[in-house]
C-alpha cells in the first residue's frame, strides 16, 4: 500500500493507494464520517462492474444510488441539474456523504455537485480510471463544461480522502488506458524523468507507478492550491489540448497528447524547445497508441486566448526545455493575433 497526505492550509487530506481497497472501504471512511446515509453517484458503465462490491463493503451504510450516461456529456449543466435534483428527491441532508465512483468525468460532477448543493456537502473520491487515479482524483478542481468549452464553469472543492485500488484498470477499455497514458506521460515530462525513462519501457501500471504520477501533482497541488502560480506547470499541453477536446471529440488525455506536441512545436518555433524534446514525446506517444499527428497549432490560437487560462489578456503558456525542465512562457492576447498571420 501506499499513502500520500496531501498539506493544504486547510482542508488537508489523505490518499491511500492499494491493490482490493475496494474490499474494506467502511474502514477507511468510518475514519472521516460518522453518519449512516452515502449517496453514491456513478455512471452506467461503472455501475456494472463496481456497485454490488461497493455497496458489500459499505453494508453498514445506508447507500443511495445516483447513475448517470458514462462520457464527457455528463459534465453538463443539465445531468448537473439531474443529479441535484434526485439527491434532493432522496431528503440529502447538508452533513451527509457523497461518494464519487467512476473516472475523471464522475469526479468533476461530483465535486461540483459537492461544492454547491447547500454550499457545499463532504465527498470521497474512488477513482476507478487510470485518468483519474493519477490526476484528476487530487487538486480540488471540479467543473462542467458549457459553450463548448471544457470545465468553463466549476470551482475548487477538496475531497475527504481519495481511495484508489489499481485493479479496477483491469476493466478498463483499451481507449480508456491509453487516454490515462496522456495524463501520466504528461506528469513525467514536467516532473519526473526517471519516471519518463520507465515509461519508455512499458511497464505494468502499479501501485508505485500512480504514486510516483500522484507525488508530482502533490508538490505543485501543495505550493499552489488555487492554481495561479507553480501548479500551472500542470497545464502543460492542456492549452490546446482543451482548444481540440471537444471540437475533434476527442478522449482528454488524447488531446492532452496531441496538445503536448503542438506547444513543443510553437516551444521550437520560438527558440525554447529543443527538438530531440519534442522528438523523445512524439515517440513515447506512438509506443502507447495515443495521437501524434498534431494539427497545425497556429489554427488554433483564436482558441487558446478564450481558454479560462486567459488572465486579462495575457495566458502563461507551459513549455518544456528538456524533459523534466519546464517553464512559463507569458504571452499576451495581441502577440497571439501577430502569430496568426
Amino acid at each position: 500500500m501506499k499513502q500520500l497526505r496531501i498539506r493544504l492550509k486547510e482542508n488537508s487530506y489523505n490518499i491511500f493507494i492499494e491493490d482490493d481497497i475496494l474490499f474494506h472501504l467502511s474502514f477507511y471512511i468510518k475514519e472521516i464520517y460518522q453518519n449512516k446515509k452515502i449517496y453514491l453517484i456513478t455512471d452506467d458503465i461503472v455501475e456494472k462492474h463496481y456497485v454490488e462490491l461497493v455497496k458489500n463493503s459499505l453494508k453498514n451504510y445506508e447507500i443511495e444510488i445516483v447513475v448517470v450516461p458514462h462520457g464527457e456529456t455528463s459534465k453538463s449543466i443539465e445531468v448537473y441539474s439531474s443529479v441535484i435534483k434526485q439527491l434532493l428527491d432522496l431528503d440529502i441532508r447538508r452533513n451527509e456523504l457523497l461518494l464519487a465512483l467512476g473516472g475523471g468525468v464522475i469526479g468533476d460532477l461530483t465535486g461540483f455537485v459537492a461544492a454547491t448543493l447547500y454550499r457545499g456537502l463532504p465527498y470521497v473520491s474512488i477513482p476507478t480510471s487510470l485518468l483519474s487515479q493519477m490526476d484528476s482524483s487530487i487538486g480540488g478542481k471540479t467543473g462542467i463544461d458549457f459553450y463548448d468549452r471544457k470545465n468553463i464553469i466549476g470551482c475548487f472543492k477538496q475531497p475527504k480522502l481519495v481511495l484508489i485500488d489499481p485493479k479496477t484498470l483491469h476493466t478498463l477499455p483499451k481507449r480508456e488506458w491509453n487516454n490515462g497514458m496522456g495524463e501520466l506521460i504528461k506528469h513525467a515530462a514536467i516532473g519526473n524523468p526517471k519516471l519518463f525513462t520507465m515509461l519508455k519501457h512499458k511497464p505494468e501500471i502499479t501501485e508505485d507507478i500512480i504514486y510516483q504520477s500522484l507525488c508530482v501533482k502533490q508538490e505543485v497541488v501543495e505550493k499552489d492550491e488555487f492554481d495561479t502560480k507553480e501548479r500551472m506547470l500542470l497545464n502543460f499541453g492542456h492549452t490546446f489540448g482543451h482548444a481540440i477536446e471537444l471540437k475533434l471529440k476527442l478522449k482528454h488525455g488524447e488531446a492532452v497528447a496531441l496538445g503536448m506536441l503542438m506547444i513543443l512545436q510553437f516551444g521550437m518555433d520560438v527558440g525554447v524547445t529543443n527538438q530531440a524534446c519534442y522528438k523523445e514525446l512524439k515517440n513515447i506517444l506512438k509506443q502507447y497508441e495515443l495521437p501524434y499527428e498534431e494539427p497545425n497549432y497556429k489554427d488554433y490560437l483564436v482558441e487558446i486566448a478564450k481558454d479560462k487560462k486567459n488572465l486579462a489578456g495575457v495566458i502563461q503558456l507551459i513549455l518544456l526545455k528538456d524533459i523534466g525542465n519546464p517553464l512559463f512562457y507569458p504571452i499576451k492576447e495581441s502577440d497571439l493575433k501577430e502569430l496568426m498571420k
